[in-house]
């Protein structure tokens, strides 16, 4: 316990006369984190990747065919008008998706292993096969 004790006042005395102690150096002040990027709207660029410029019956498109529904892209691309997927029914055509916000609507086919095939219709208009711009 004498021992024990005259270690304490040993280091005590060391730490109040500016002779080092055995404990860890003092690193400073700790960095400040760097400030987080406040967040802001959800960027409108996800509407244009996989964008499609299609011409249907002598209208032009873009168009970003996604899982629940087509994007069409303004020309500007500011803005996007979204048609929903409709659901399959029992008269749909197989392997057709259909997206239509009751006015406008666009058939999609094929893709993958077969060729894309992309139809559009306006009100009553019947349908009409659009062609697949290539860049």
């Amino acid at each position: 316990m004498r021992t024990v004790m005259i270690s304490v006042v040993a280091a005590l005395a060391l730490a109040a006369c500016g002779g080092e102690s055995a404990g860890p150096a003092d690193p400073g002040p700790a960095p400040e984190p760097a400030a987080a990027p406040e967040p802001g709207p959800p960027p409108a660029a996800d509407a244009r990747i996989g964008t499609m410029q299609l011409s249907c019956g002598g209208e032009s498109f873009r168009v970003a065919f996604l899982d629940t529904h087509a994007a069409i892209v303004s020309e500007d691309g500011a803005s996007t008008v979204e048609l929903p997927v409709l659901p399959a029914g029992p008269t749909s055509e197989p392997g057709v998706t259909v997206y239509s916000d009751g006015v406008q609507q666009f058939a999609k086919s094929g893709g993958g292993d077969t060729p894309t095939l992309i139809r559009y219709a306006k009100a009553r208009m019947a349908w009409q096969d659009c062609a697949i711009a290539v860049n």
